[in-house]
């Protein structure tokens, strides 16, 4: 029973997913002024869970894909396509992510906790 805890398993996934994310977005920042450069962007978690869903199988460790992100934005002259403005929001929305998925991973353990008596 404890060896299936997918709650669990998934919080764990998307902190990884985050921190993945959270490094591709740091490269593009460090990047923004790189002439050529491509913003990049990896496979968004909830595509990564549905697939999961859809085969039955787990939730990948290992990294996902890196691409490079569409752009809406224009292109600067040197055709960077770093938007400071907009990689700055993904990367306060993916600390949003983050925190979330370590919050419900610390209540499913505080309740795991709590129902075989160890209130701590």
């Amino acid at each position: 029973m404890l060896n299936d805890l997918k709650i669990l398993d998934t919080m764990s996934a998307m902190t990884r997913h985050a921190a993945q994310r959270h490094a591709v977005i740091a490269e593009n920042i460090a990047n923004a002024d790189t002439p050529g450069y491509a913003a990049q962007d990896i496979t968004p978690f909830q595509d990564i869970y549905q697939k999961a869903l859809r085969d039955g199988s787990t939730m990948p460790t290992e990294a996902v894909k890196v691409f490079s992100a569409p752009n809406a934005l224009a292109v600067s002259p040197n055709g960077n396509s770093v938007s400071l403005e907009q990689q700055m929001m993904l990367s306060t929305e993916v600390k949003a992510t983050h925190d979330m998925a370590l919050a419900v991973y610390k209540k499913s353990l505080d309740m795991m906790r709590m129902a075989v008596g160890k209130n701590l």
